[in-house]
């Protein structure tokens, strides 16, 4: 799968960076293409030296290379508009997209802003390749089929419960009753 992968440049620490190159280094391990070119070598001050051109050129690659990707995932324990406008755009492309942050730096997104095509991750450097596994699996089977319907405000309300209790996306719950369900299920034959 082709993954693009992104984060805050400025305003961050060495050891954030350099799980920045953990995350490529586990995905790439996981066999997964990764896009993160434009992160490579890039610095405050290599930003601050940019020409508006130049920006603007940069920027351009990068919605291709995500219009590109099966899969955006994201780095955000440190804030930044620029990650912000990125996922935004992947979702407006209709791209899963996995936000990946530390534990205790949970970003603020706008969660009702691509509910079913986001999920929100924390982790510890610990269980990062765990945790990447797990919803870069689920994000690539979620992209392969959707399946869309209406709930009524008091299933969305609960559902919205579980997610904050259970720390879970709404997608992956639905998808857990489901699975559980197929298990009990004599009269079910896979096709």
């Amino acid at each position: 799968m082709k993954i693009y992968f992104t984060s805050a440049i400025s305003n961050v620490s060495p050891e954030v960076r350099g799980l920045y190159t953990k995350v490529i280094r586990i995905l790439e391990d996981l066999g997964h293409t990764v896009i993160a070119n434009h992160l490579q070598n890039k610095d405050e001050k290599v930003i601050e030296s940019q020409t508006e051109k130049d920006a603007l050129e940069i920027q351009s690659k990068m919605s291709k290379w995500k219009k590109q990707a099966d899969l955006v995932v994201v780095e955000a324990s440190t804030p930044s508009f620029g990650v912000g406008q990125e996922i935004a755009e992947a979702l407006a492309d209709n791209r899963q997209v996995v936000i990946l942050f530390l534990k205790g730096k949970k970003p603020h997104v706008l969660v009702n802003q691509g509910q079913d095509s986001m999920y929100l991750v924390e982790y510890t450097p610990e269980n990062l390749r765990e945790q990447l596994t797990e919803y870069v699996d689920f994000a690539k089977a979620n992209s392969d089929t959707r399946f869309n319907f209406f709930i009524s405000p008091q299933i969305g309300s609960y559902l919205d419960w579980i997610s904050r209790k259970k720390k879970l996306p709404r997608a992956v719950y639905l998808r857990r009753l489901i699975e559980d369900d197929m298990k009990l299920n004599k009269d079910y034959e896979e096709a």
